[in-house]
């Protein structure tokens, strides 16, 4: 297990930091603070949980080469060579979208500076929602894989990847 100081500097290196910390996603963030003082075991409990997922996190990145990008959007962003919202995703992460059910809790990702993955964290994958990735599939570049993730909460991890920029990725192992 690595040390909280190495674990928060590798994670800067993949998330970026500033002086209040690493810009950790939400995915593997927060914990009830409260419960440091009403109920310190779960506290401990939560606190030892959000590392792991924290580590599991920094290792898929690393072993993939990826760092996270500040933007997020929907699969039209892996397209580009820069990272930077694409003009169609208020329309795919719309309310009435077939695309926002699948892409929840998610964090787009670049390798050698480009849009190269997205992952998301979806509760269950409703055939609806397999459907609208098997259509963004139809592009040839365009691969996807499923697992557990870090995320945990019973939701599943989708992986979306550029297989011109990134051979293959596989969903985060060892999910809490």
């Amino acid at each position: 297990m690595a040390t909280s100081t190495d674990l928060h500097a590798r994670g800067a290196a993949v998330f970026g930091s500033d002086a209040d910390g690493v810009h950790w996603p939400y995915e593997v963030n927060g914990i009830d603070i409260t419960l440091r003082r009403t109920d310190p075991e779960r506290f401990r409990q939560q606190q030892a949980d959000r590392t792991r997922r924290r580590e599991l996190i920094v290792e898929w990145a690393e072993r993939h080469g990826l760092k996270a990008s500040t933007v997020s959007c929907c699969p039209a962003w892996l397209a580009g060579s820069v990272s930077r919202r694409c003009r169609q995703c208020a329309e795919y992460l719309s309310p009435a979208s077939a695309d926002r059910e699948w892409l929840d809790h998610t964090i787009c990702w670049l390798k050698d500076s480009r849009p190269a993955v997205i992952t998301s964290s979806p509760y269950g994958v409703s055939p609806e929602s397999s459907a609208r990735i098997a259509w963004w599939l139809e592009q040839p570049h365009l691969r996807a894989a499923y697992g557990k993730g870090w995320y945990g909460f019973g939701t599943t991890q989708v992986v979306m990847w550029r297989a011109d920029r990134i051979a293959t990725v596989e969903p985060a192992v060892g999910a809490p």
